[in-house]
């Protein structure tokens, strides 16, 4: 029970309830309180955490007394609050009492060149845990793939992430193919990589792609283009060729939008996060080069 968690409760207030109980907020007297998750407390509960704040004081569950406190509040969450104020889901004058002084914390996708300092640490703390568990040993390769992934769950995801590897692959480097097991991820992607590569040698100057008319130029000369590459003497690859328009398409938007990936995904009709690990796939930087160059090494 939430509630009682937080302001604690008195004996026989509720079912269960055989002994009194201080709450997190008593016990954080003198010092700090940290909230996680502010986003998810309920509705009834926020007014009474309001109330806490701006009072000073909370009132044990099945008492009338109020106990006075002194405490730093300090609140997380992953949600947009602005968003849920307008959905009527969090309360505006709380959101206000707690967001004196905010902190944006960047996603993991959006500060990956700190994953090698974050993966050091969380081996090192796999070792002290207590829970027995040897942090693998990740190869050049692994970190390489784990760099180009998103971890849409930021930090939790990774830890989770060694967890798992620590189980399932003990004894076993991470390399790129753990990597993508362990995420599931199709293990045929550098093959794909390679692919793409070289659809990209192969195509024609832009030049010889531009249409002075389209609308004049007739549907059997398309077709007839699609044919020749059809008949080559290789085999001809669909999928790197549309991975290669798809690279194609998200570096003339990032230079139409002067690298502003926000605009460029919306020309694109993409998430933003979505724009992003496209552009991390190919090697395409978000930085205002003086020339364009994809790395799918």
């Amino acid at each position: 029970m939430l509630e009682a968690e937080l302001f604690g409760h008195e004996k026989g207030s509720f079912t269960g309830a055989a002994t009194r109980r201080v709450g997190r907020f008593e016990e954080a007297a003198g010092g700090t309180l940290f909230l996680d998750e502010i986003g998810d407390l309920p509705l009834e509960l926020q007014g009474k955490l309001l109330r806490a704040i701006e009072a000073r004081a909370v009132s044990r569950i099945g008492s009338n007394t109020e106990q006075p406190i002194d405490f730093r509040l300090v609140c997380a969450t992953h949600q947009n609050i602005g968003d849920k104020v307008d959905k009527g889901e969090f309360r505006q004058d709380l959101m206000y009492r707690i967001s004196v002084v905010m902190l944006q914390v960047p996603s993991l996708q959006d500060r990956i060149s700190d994953l090698p300092e974050l993966v050091r640490s969380i081996s090192d703390g796999l070792e002290t845990d207590g829970s027995g568990l040897v942090p693998p040993k990740v190869s050049s390769d692994g970190l390489e793939e784990m760099m180009a992934y998103a971890w849409p769950g930021n930090i939790r995801e990774l830890r989770n992430f060694f967890q798992r590897a620590a189980v399932l692959s003990t004894g076993v480097p991470i390399d790129r193919n753990v990597v993508r097991k362990l995420l599931h991820l199709p293990l045929d992607r550098l093959a794909e990589q390679k692919a793409l590569w070289t659809a990209i040698d192969q195509m024609p100057d832009d030049d010889e792609l531009i249409i002075a008319d389209p609308v004049a130029a007739p549907l059997e000369s398309a077709d007839q283009s699609m044919i020749s590459m059809l008949n080559g003497d290789d085999q001809f690859n669909l999928q790197g060729h549309l991975s290669a328009q798809e690279a194609k398409f998200i570096e003339l938007a990032m230079e139409l939008c002067n690298y502003n990936t926000a605009k460029a995904a919306k020309r694109l009709s993409l998430k933003r996060t979505t724009l992003i690990a496209k552009m991390r796939k190919y090697g395409i930087s978000s930085d205002l080069p003086s020339e364009n160059s994809y790395n799918l090494n």
